[in-house]
C-alpha cells in the first residue's frame, strides 16, 4: 500500500508509542507525548541549577529535579569527591530535618568510605539533622530501600551508594529507581564508587574526580584547605555533548562556582606561572634530620646495625 495507507499509519503509531515509553523511562521530552519531529524545551522549574553558569549551560539548565541521576568515581580512593558532590546536591535541593537527605549505603561501601561526621557536615553547609543514613547489609536491601525511599517522596534527595557495578542495579534495577522517583516527583542519585560506565536508565551520568582544594583567600602562603573542588565530566545526557568542567563548592552561599584551574592558578597561588595547573598533587617534601639510634644491647655491633638500618651517617 502506498504512503499514508493503513499499515503506514499503524507503524507510525507504534513508533510513537515506543518513543513515549522510552521517554518515560529516560525522562526525555517524549514522556508527555510530544509529536514526532517536535522538540520540547525543558521547563526551568524541572531543573536544579547548580549555581555555576558554565556547567548549568552544559546541562541544559541544570540537573533534573525528578528522576535518577548517576554519578561514579574511578576508584574508592576518590570516594570523598563523590560523597561531597552528592551532599552538595542535597543542600541545593533544600535538605532539612523535615525533608531530609536519605543516604542508603551498602555495608561494604560504608566500611571502606566511613560514616558521616557531624562537624564535617556542618562545615560543608549541611545541617547534620537533615541527613538520615541507612546501612544495608546486602545490595538487594540497598536497592529495595532506595525504591521505597524514592516512592515515598519524603526526601529532598535519595542517595544510593555502592561499590562497582552490581548486576542488580544494571538497566532493569535503575529503571525501577528512575520510575519510582519520577512518579513521586523526587530526585535519586546512584553513586557508584569505583564504578565503570554501563547502560542504565539514568538520563544523566557524570564522572566525579577530586581536584586540589582552593587556597584560603588572603592566606595563600599558608598550608590551609579552602573550598572543595570537583572535576565533573558529563558522560551521558540526551541531546548534550560530553564535556568536563571544574566546579568549586562554596559552603557559605551553598552553591557551585565555575573554576578554571589553568586560568586562575597564577592569580590565586603566589609564585605560580601563568600556565601552572592547580590539579597536580603537592610536591614531595624533603626528608628531615636523620637520627642514629644506639642499641642498648649488642655494643658496637648493635650501634653499627642501627646506623645501617636508618641510614645515619
Amino acid at each position: 500500500m502506498g504512503p499514508g495507507g493503513e499499515p503506514d499509519r499503524a507503524r507510525a503509531a507504534t513508533l510513537s508509542a515506543l518513543r513515549q515509553a522510552i521517554g518515560r523511562i529516560e525522562g526525555a521530552p517524549f514522556a508527555r507525548g510530544v509529536p514526532d519531529g517536535e522538540d520540547e524545551k525543558p521547563n526551568d522549574d524541572d531543573r536544579l541549577a547548580l549555581g555555576a553558569p558554565a556547567f548549568d549551560a552544559a546541562l541544559g539548565g541544570g540537573l533534573p529535579r525528578a528522576g535518577l541521576v548517576e554519578a561514579r568515581t574511578l576508584a574508592m580512593r576518590d570516594g570523598g569527591a563523590g560523597v561531597g558532590f552528592a551532599l552538595a546536591l542535597g543542600i541545593r535541593l533544600g535538605a532539612s530535618a523535615r525533608r531530609p537527605l536519605i543516604w542508603i549505603a551498602a555495608a561494604d561501601a560504608l566500611a571502606e568510605g566511613g560514616m558521616p561526621y557531624r562537624e564535617g557536615l556542618a562545615h560543608f553547609g549541611l545541617d547534620p539533622d537533615a541527613l538520615v543514613v541507612v546501612r544495608a547489609r546486602r545490595i538487594v536491601d540497598a536497592a529495595w530501600a532506595g525504591e521505597e525511599a524514592a516512592r515515598s517522596g519524603a526526601a529532598a534527595l535519595v542517595v544510593v551508594e555502592l561499590r562497582g557495578n552490581p548486576t542488580l542495579l544494571g538497566l532493569e534495577g535503575t529503571r525501577r529507581l528512575h520510575t519510582r522517583a519520577r512518579e513521586a516527583g523526587g530526585a535519586v542519585m546512584l553513586l557508584r564508587q569505583g564504578g565503570e560506565p554501563e547502560a542504565t536508565a539514568a538520563p544523566v551520568r557524570v564522572l566525579v574526580e577530586p581536584v586540589r582544594a582552593a587556597p584560603v583567600p588572603g592566606l595563600e602562603s599558608l598550608p590551609l584547605i579552602g573550598c572543595p573542588r570537583f572535576s565533573l565530566s558529563l558522560e551521558k545526557a540526551r541531546g548534550l555533548s560530553p564535556r568536563t568542567l571544574c566546579l568549586e563548592w562554596d559552603p557559605h552561599d551553598r552553591r557551585f562556582l565555575d573554576h578554571d584551574p589553568l586560568r586562575r592558578a597564577a592569580g590565586r597561588i603566589p609564585g605560580a606561572p601563568a600556565d601552572a595547573a592547580a590539579l597536580r598533587p603537592d610536591p614531595a617534601r624533603g626528608t628531615g634530620a636523620l637520627v642514629a639510634l644506639r642499641s642498648l644491647r649488642g655494643g658496637a655491633a648493635g650501634e653499627d646495625a642501627a646506623h645501617r638500618r636508618f641510614g645515619a651517617a
